[in-house]
Order: C-alpha cells, then structure tokens, then sequence
C-alpha cells in the first residue's frame, strides 16, 4: 500500500498562487536570460591584443632573434565584451625589453583596464671567456669565443665582436663563460706606461707617458708626458699605443 505524501512549498510559494504565481516565473527567467546574454571579453584576445603590441614595438615578425611570452591572465577574470578594438599601451618609464607590462583598456560598453605580464627576450652572439682571464693580461682570440645569449636580462652592453676584445686587457678577473662588456676591457687601461706618436706630415717624434684614463680602440684618452709632466689628448690605435697629430707650421 502507497501512502501520498504532500510536498511543503517554500515560504515564499505559499504567498503566490494562479496569476501571481506566473508574473513571478516570468519575472525570474527574464532574469536569468539578461544574464546569459551579458557576453565577457575572453582572456585570450586580451592576451593577443598584448602580444600583437609588442611584436609591432620590437619589429618581431621581422627579427627571429626576438621571443615574446605574455603570461596567463586570472581565469576568474570577467570583464565585459569590449565593443570597439581593445587599446594597448606601455606604462610610463618601460623599457623596451626583458620583463614589462602592458596596459590593455575598453572604453565601450564599460570602462576597464587589466595590466598583464609579458617579457620579451633578445638574443645575440656575443663574446665570452672560453678561459679564466687574469686581470691586466693580454686577451688573445684562444682565450675567447662566440656565443648565444639572452641580452635583455643583461645590466652592460656586451661586446658582440672579436676584434674588439683581442689584444685588450680586463680591467679584472674574468671567469670562464663570463661575458665580456665593453666597459670590462680596456685597449689602454688608466695608469698604463703607453708610447705616443705625434707627427704631422714634415716631422715624428715618439714619447712615452702615462694613460690617465681607459679608452678602448679609437677612442681619445689623457695621457701624461713621463719628462715634461705636461697632460694632453691621445688617440688609441692600438694595445698601449697612441697618437696625436699635430698642426702643421706656418
């Protein structure tokens, strides 16, 4: 034998019956149909709007030494359904590479704005330490060799050509692997015993003096006559050697 049970309604079905009760059931599925049709802007584009900046700050599509990564943006993200095309910018003060964030914005139908992660990484040959370099020594080309490497996440600039490292000294210890920046080498290192040249086109007289300061191939430097203690300009053309040229005479 079955027994019927009578079901209770909610507190709230009890206050509505015939007419009311179907207002109140149109009411709640109007309702839930307004919030279906509330469309969200999916991560995704918001991410490619990002990357699409970059590649176009960088020229990435025409340099294949250039990667771009944009993180993933929070899935519990929900930002309305931008109607024009999404607005991309770079905060004040960013760099150009390495880590940053961009700024992606929708002005319709709702104003927002969401800062998302990205690192573009820059690789180059550069020269490194194939042997641990003493400081003041003579680099030679077997004491270096070419290599591959991240640039963005570097503080210097890195010297990216061989001849510009032979024949110069480090300004200290090199380790082996290490990469070697412009401003760790000298081709005349401050208080090197240096040879000058100065000539004009009658006459060459050769002197010896004093670097004052570091300079690199073609660079001008101080230097100090070692007799006459007199200081002047020089020009490097090569380990410790230098020259000036002089007026000609009237």
């Amino acid at each position: 034998m079955f027994f019927a049970t009578k079901q209770k309604k909610h507190p709230i079905l009890r206050l509505i019956s015939g007419p009311m009760m179907a207002v109140f059931v149109n009411m709640m599925a109007s309702h839930a149909s307004a919030e279906q049709i509330i469309q969200f802007e999916p991560s995704e584009n918001i991410r490619h709007a990002a990357k699409k900046f970059l590649e176009e700050m960088t020229n990435a599509a025409d340099n294949p030494s250039i990667t771009i990564n944009v993180n993933q943006l929070d899935q519990r993200l929900r930002l309305r359904h931008c109607v024009n095309k999404l607005h991309t910018s770079l905060p004040a003060g960013s760099k150009s590479d390495g880590r940053m964030t961009v700024a992606v914005s929708c002005n319709l139908p709702v104003s927002w704005k969401v800062l998302i992660s990205a690192t573009v990484y820059k690789f180059a040959d550069v020269i490194v330490a194939k042997n641990n370099i003493a400081k003041k020594s003579i680099i030679s080309e077997q004491d270096i060799e070419v290599k591959r490497v991240n640039i963005s996440t570097l503080r210097k600039e890195p010297v990216q050509n061989k001849a510009q490292v032979v024949d110069t000294s480090p300004k200290r210890f090199l380790k082996a692997g290490s990469v070697i920046f412009k401003d760790s080498i000298c081709m005349v290192c401050r208080g090197d015993i240096v040879q000058i040249s100065a000539k004009n086109q009658f006459f060459a007289i050769n002197l010896q003096g004093i670097a004052l300061a570091d300079a690199t191939m073609g660079e001008s430097t101080k230097v100090r006559n070692t007799q006459s203690k007199r200081s002047f300009s020089a020009r490097v053309i090569g380990k410790d050697q230098l020259e000036v040229i002089l007026a000609a005479a009237r």
